[in-house]
């Protein structure tokens, strides 16, 4: 295969670190390396207890070749829960001083990582002959770090994703900033979108308020999807059916509090029905795969409940053996924040293609339209949770999956054609 050029991509999270943030550009580098191009990855190196992403084969690939640095950001910061006295020692210290080191969010894990990160893909550039950098944020702060990179580089062509909202979202709670943090990260954004050659974003809903806030750049924003892999929807051993009704949620948890007060509603329809209809509850399975987050506190809370024999929270599945899962199960629960419900993720795209029967349960938007026009499953409300989901147990309503074809059209191939398209557009 001829060699094309290689690309540097700067991605705070990749594997073999866990984290979702790492999925997006795995994916895409895995095909960018197929195609031929040799990926350099710069990314945070991460302490043994972080090492296990779900997506470390996709990237074992001569191809890829992966820099990690130190973050340059403490650690205690982003650890939940405190369990040792010297850890709420340090998150009370770190609390009260970089707040005070820095400019903008400080939750922001990239915010001190320029002085370590721009010298070190500088060398890889010089060293490598790379014209093509890719930045990839949250952490949005290394988006403007990888910006003063042209001024090094003049002839250097800058791709920002912005996997999600920054300044009109909450990510890492930058709502709640005050007003000077925020204008602060108003102006890098600002620096960031008009600055780079290419702004892309995985939703239509971040597109669209890209083109409106910054209307001077608009023709150089693009959507570029969450790409769906062929190879994670290839289920070897196919589960046998057990008699069992079998309910699955999986994913991370998008806001543990709300997440908490659901299950609590979850758990009062599990117990009534336990109530009025032991033999059907005895039925009942519902697994609950959490992504990043350790299962046993949830598990302690369902057998305070008197439940752990019907709800089971399980550690995250390699994609192939969760997919085994879903397409045994008869309904997929999905409980979006009201902030995700225009957003259709990678987890919902390939729910979709592999038809399984989904119960959204929620805020009306453009995720919940793609499912109901789609036949994929039931929409309700947040209020309407108890009475359909006892409906649901009960075999009293049914939710199926209608859909026929290929539901989505971001399978990886094509999305990479795509992005191809707009990192290596033609010379005029």
């Amino acid at each position: 295969m001829a060699e094309r050029p290689p690309i540097l991509l700067i991605c705070a999270t990749f594997p073999p670190c866990k984290g979702i943030g790492g999925r997006r550009w795995a994916k895409y580098a895995k095909a960018l390396a197929a195609r031929g191009h040799t990926v350099h990855v710069v990314h945070a190196a991460c302490g043994p207890d972080q090492l296990g992403s779900l997506w470390t084969s996709d990237v074992e690939h001569p191809r890829i070749v992966r820099h990690a640095l130190p973050p340059r950001y403490p650690a205690v910061l982003a650890k939940r829960p405190l369990r040792t006295l010297g850890e709420k020692l340090a998150y009370r210290f770190w609390r009260a001083v970089l707040p005070r080191l820095v400019k903008g969010n400080w939750l922001d894990r990239a915010v001190r990582w320029r002085g370590t990160l721009v010298p070190a893909c500088a060398r890889l550039i010089e060293q490598h002959g790379i014209r093509h950098v890719i930045a990839s944020g949250a952490p949005f702060h290394l988006l403007a770090h990888a910006l003063t990179l042209k001024e090094r580089f003049p002839g250097l062509r800058l791709t920002a994703d912005l996997r999600d909202p920054w300044t009109w979202g909450d990510t890492y709670g930058i709502q709640r900033l005050p007003a000077d943090r925020l204008a602060h990260e108003r102006a890098l954004e600002r620096r960031v979108v008009l600055g780079a050659d290419l702004v892309i974003a995985p939703g239509e809903a971040m597109t669209s308020h890209l083109r409106k806030a910054y209307p001077e750049a608009a023709q150089r924003i693009a959507l570029v999807p969450h790409p769906v892999d062929p190879d994670d929807l290839r289920i070897d051993a196919p589960l046998p059916k057990d008699g069992l009704f079998r309910m699955l949620y999986a994913g991370g948890l998008y806001d543990t509090g709300r997440f908490r007060a659901q299950l609590d509603r979850v758990i009062a329809v599990f117990k009534r029905l336990r109530t009025e209809d032991p033999a059907c509850a005895a039925r009942c399975r519902y697994d609950v795969y959490v992504l990043g987050d350790d299962a046993a506190p949830w598990n302690q809370r369902i057998a305070e409940a008197g439940l752990a024999d019907l709800i089971r929270f399980h550690p995250p599945l390699p994609s192939r053996a969760l997919h085994a899962e879903v397409q045994r199960a008869d309904v997929v629960l999905l409980m979006p924040p009201p902030e995700k419900k225009e957003f259709i993720s990678t987890k919902f795209s390939e729910l979709f293609h592999l038809r399984a029967p989904l119960l959204y349960i929620g805020e009306h938007g453009a995720l919940a339209k793609a499912i109901t026009t789609g036949g994929h499953g039931l929409c309700i409300g947040s209020d309407e949770l108890e009475p359909v989901l006892l409906a649901v147990l009960r075999g009293e309503r049914v939710v199926r999956s209608t859909a026929t074809g290929d539901s989505d059209a971001n399978l990886l191939a094509p999305s990479c054609e795509q992005l191809c398209a707009l990192l290596f557009p033609p010379n005029p």
